[in-house]
């Protein structure tokens, strides 16, 4: 599954991850396949901060970065991998800043989109192994049948309040996700923000993700395939059930016909932070330095690494991503931020 390059260590690599080349079994020809192997860490809030941080450190070579969000001041309590002075940033994209800065070694890609049916093929395209770090059944069905198309293994994990479960799904050999889950739905009144979540669960639940996806990376059988594993952070709990393929899953064993495409449409997402993220179906390749010479003339733009920042008044600001997504701070309504997209992104293909 994994492609390996003939490579040898540097000696810089080897005192950078002497620690994990002294255990007994791990080879340096094992840390050649970790810097090999591409993962996407889907979410880089509370579980996909910890995560993002163990999965630079350890070294591997590359790791797509997928948040549909801005950093917030009551983010920074549990998700780790960000600084008070990242407020405002786009979640990818401050990630893989402060992530760069603990390992160089490592190529981080930040893709700023909401992931549904429509762009999930494109955003998970030459990845090995999927992890998860989202907050909704609606993207993770997204999610899961694009590592079905795509055959690539999906790490998956959920956490709130002190309880998480965590399992791993493998086309061809395990159940996927709507074998477990079936038609279950998002609970509004059981979010982080409402009962809250400990941040000592989402760094246990994230490392055995990071564990797993070790396992998947180097061909071991990883401990939650044909598992769920469930744990009580509140009491120190940790269980484990045997599951399995459903043989009625509409998922994996009778897959239902491809949803019909709506590539003209835009998705809006009203996010925890109360902004709104207006992505379009397909992503898409925005030239940010021209697009902010045509708005200099209107707007105040401020240019930052790998977005802009577009204040509209006082109250309304919108920061633009390279996939040509936008997330929009100060307005109301879907219908307002929808507006502002097509103003200021104009139509898209």
């Amino acid at each position: 599954m994994f492609i390996i390059k003939e490579m040898k260590l540097t000696n810089d690599q080897r005192e950078r991850y002497s620690r994990m080349l002294a255990l007994r079994d791990f080879s340096e020809n094992d840390m050649v396949t970790i810097m090999n192997t591409t993962v996407a860490m889907l979410g880089a809030g509370g579980l996909g901060s910890p995560a993002l941080r163990l999965l630079a450190a350890i070294g591997f070579g590359r790791i797509r970065i997928v948040d549909r969000d801005i950093v917030e001041l009551s983010n920074i309590q549990r998700q780790t991998v960000f600084n008070t002075e990242d407020i405002g940033k786009p979640k990818a994209e401050a990630a893989a800043d402060n992530l760069e800065l603990m390992n160089p070694e490592v190529h981080f890609d930040p893709i700023c989109v909401s992931i549904d049916e429509e762009n999930v093929v494109d955003v998970l395209k030459g990845v090995d192994i999927i992890i998860d770090g989202l907050d909704s059944f609606e993207a993770r069905r997204a999610v899961n049948s694009a590592s079905l198309s795509l055959k690539i293994p999906y790490v998956f994990a959920g956490a709130v309040e002190y309880y998480a479960n965590l399992t791993t799904f493998i086309p061809g050999k395990t159940g996927c996700l709507q074998c477990v889950m079936g038609e279950a739905q998002d609970n509004p009144e059981n979010t982080c923000a409402r009962v809250g979540v400990s941040p000592t669960l989402l760094s246990i639940a994230a490392s055995i993700e990071v564990n797993e996806a070790l396992k998947l990376a180097l061909g071991r059988e990883p401990d939650l395939a044909n598992r769920l594993m469930t744990i009580d952070a509140s009491t120190l709990s940790f269980d484990f059930f045997d599951i399995g393929r459903a043989a009625d899953c509409d998922a994996c064993s009778q897959p239902k016909t491809a949803p019909v495409s709506r590539q003209n449409e835009l998705t809006v997402t009203q996010l925890c932070s109360q902004s709104f993220n207006v992505s379009p179906r397909k992503l898409q390749k925005i030239d940010l330095e021209s697009l902010a010479k045509q708005l200099d003339s209107e707007y105040s733009v401020k240019r930052m690494k790998r977005f802009l920042v577009v204040n509209v008044n006082k109250e309304i600001r919108v920061t633009i991503m390279p996939g040509g997504n936008i997330v929009v701070k100060g307005v109301t309504s879907t219908a307002e931020a929808s507006r502002l997209f097509r103003e200021i992104i104009g139509d898209v293909n």
